[in-house]
Formats: C-alpha cells, structure tokens, sequence
C-alpha cells in the first residue's frame, strides 16, 4: 500500500513496527462520566489521518470524525447521551441529539411527529437510541491493504408490532480518507412493516463557514415551506452564524452517475489560506432515492445536514396518505450502503467538480 507518500508491503511495514497499533487501529473504551456515563464507543484511527468514534450504544452511529485534528462533523450541547435518557414523544428526541456525523433515523418511522393509523410517533424514530449487540471488531490484511471495520446488530422490535433488525458494517483502510457503511436491514417478524430510513449527516465548522458551497451532480431542488422558499436561491451557499436563524430544509433528487450512486459535497476551498477542506458523501440511488437539506446558520446550530433517504421529513401519517410509505415483507431484507470521502487539499476539491 501507499502510505507516507512511499509504497510499502505488508514485510517491509512490519518489519519495522512492533504491533501494527503503532500505524493505526480499532481500540473499545467505555465512557465513564455525565449524560455519557455507561455508552460504549469503537475509536478507529488510520494512519493518514482519520480519528472517528463509533457509538456502540447508540445504533453504531458515528458520532466524532476529525482529520488530521480537523472536526469534520457538527457536535450538538446535549454531547454523546447514553440511550437511557431517550424521550420518544413529539420533537424530545431533539434531548439525545448530539449531531455527529451520522445520526440514523428510522426504521418503522421517521420525520416531522404525527399520528399515524391511531399511533403516535415522535421526531426521527428510535433506531438511534438503541444499543447495538452482537459487536465484531476486526483488523486483517488483505494483500497488502490493511483494512479495518466494526459491525454489530440493532434491533427495533415490539410485541405485537413491527420487528426490524439492522446488520451494519463500518469500514475504513489504513490509507485512504474514506469510510464505508452498509446497513442489511430484515423483517425479522411475520408482518408486512413499514420501512422508513434517513441518515441524518452533520457536517460543522471549518468544512462549513461563510465562504463553504455545497456541490452536488445534477438535481432537481425544491423547499420544503416558506422559511426555506425565502433562501431557495441561496441554498448551495452559507454565512456566518445569525442570532435567531430558522432553519431550512430543502429536497434534493439527484441524478445517478453511471455506478448508480448519487453524489454531494460541501467543501471550503479558503480554508487554511486556501488549502481546502471537504467531505464528499455518495449513496445508492435505487434503494435512497432522496437527499434532505437541513440548513441551520444559527448560533451554537451552525450546522448542514445532507440526508440521504427513502422518505420526505414530512412524517409517515403523510407519506401513507399520499400512498408514498415504502415497507418491507416478513423475511425480506434492504441494503443500504453510504460513502464518506474526505477532501484535504484544494486539488481534490477541484478533481471532484470535473466529476459533478
């Protein structure tokens, strides 16, 4: 593999280090203090540069990634709240929401609360606050890459209810700026279920600043209410924090390149006297059809979300009415796959416009 700018084997590497720790790898630890007390966390670092924390007992999200010391992700004040102190009704989600940069929202229902079929459902679903099981770390080489990924199970389940499971799989490589996560969601229960599934993705200071642009191939854009019809031409742009912003969300179907994936970044070429920084996400088109905006240039919620989805934030009593509400068979399972790149330098960032 290329790493430090040289090629080297897998011999020639260990050759010269002691463990292969020394490089980069996965380490478990327990949080011990606060709101946080009791959360279990995965802690994955690779040698270029990637520092990401995995919450174990929050649906294998990921609530911490930094390169090179760089906070790529927007961190909310409620920080990494263990699942105990979880509110399900109308928008006391909002209570656990420490932002990161994937919150997973879903699986029977997520969005705007609402009452659906007599039931009612708060904001964005529980999948979240759910701990994981099952929990594999594993570190191998493969040639001479060396590959690392966590997984474990998730479950979403009710007596006399809907019965999902979620396998994911995070994975990242020794040397690249690049982390994958597959998700294998099943109907594990003898019920048709619906299925409704948003990764929430938080990307914060200094990817996002005043001078940052948000890039993406070529879609159809529309905002979802009047607070975001008033900033409709500027939705690709952002500012500095504004006392009292309200946010803006935006809908975004964009076209599949020819792999089938759709594709989104924000980058900000100034930063770092024109270094540049930015993340590039790209998402299966078939089975995440839709992208949500969520633009919020307030203070302390300085943040955009990119949302890859399978449904609107509208709520599922709409979706259903509408007859939009997507669902999955007893025994039938949906994958899912997201890709994070990151960009750190102002070459890759221009790379990746001739792509878009």
């Amino acid at each position: 593999m290329k790493l430090y700018n040289e090629e080297i084997s897998k011999k020639e590497l260990l050759k010269k280090v002691g463990d292969i720790s020394q490089i980069g790898g996965i380490k478990l630890y327990e949080m011990i203090d606060g709101v946080s007390r009791g959360v279990r966390v995965a802690n994955i670092k690779n040698a270029i540069g990637i520092d990401m924390n995995v919450i174990i007992d929050r649906g294998l999200d990921i609530s911490d990634l930094r390169f090179n010391s760089i906070p790529i992700a927007w961190k909310s004040a409620v920080k990494e709240t263990s699942p105990v102190y979880y509110e399900s009704r109308d928008f006391e989600w909002l209570r656990t929401f420490y932002g990161g940069l994937l919150t997973t929202c879903g699986l029977t229902y997520a969005g705007m609360p609402c009452v659906d079929n007599g039931e009612e459902l708060g904001l964005h679903g529980r999948i979240a606050n759910l701990p994981a099981e099952n929990i594999f770390t594993d570190s191998r080489w493969e040639d001479d890459d060396y590959v690392m990924s966590v997984q474990g199970v998730v479950r979403e389940a009710k007596v006399f209810g809907d019965k999902l499971e979620n396998k994911r799989k995070i994975t990242i490589w020794m040397n690249k700026a690049k982390v994958v996560v597959e998700d294998t969601i099943e109907n594990i229960g003898s019920d048709i279920s619906p299925l409704m599934v948003i990764y929430h993705i938080n990307i914060g200071f200094p990817v996002l600043d005043s001078e940052s642009i948000l890039l993406e191939s070529e879609s159809n854009v529309a905002p979802r209410d009047h607070e975001a019809e008033k900033g409709f031409k500027e939705y690709s742009r952002f500012s500095e924090p504004v006392s009292g912003y309200k946010e803006q969300v935006f809908s975004h179907d964009i076209k599949a390149d020819n792999d089938g994936n759709s594709n989104i970044a924000i980058v900000n070429e100034k930063f770092n006297n024109g270094s540049g920084i930015g993340i590039w996400v790209k998402f299966n088109k078939d089975n995440l059809p839709l992208l949500g905006q969520w633009k919020n240039m307030g203070y302390g919620e300085y943040v955009c979300g990119i949302e890859p989805s399978n449904c609107l934030t509208t709520g599922r009593k709409i979706h259903r009415d509408r007859g939009e509400l997507k669902f999955i068979e007893p025994g039938e399972k949906k994958k899912f796959r997201i890709e994070f790149n990151i960009l750190n330098s102002i070459e890759q960032i221009n790379k990746l416009k001739k792509i878009l």
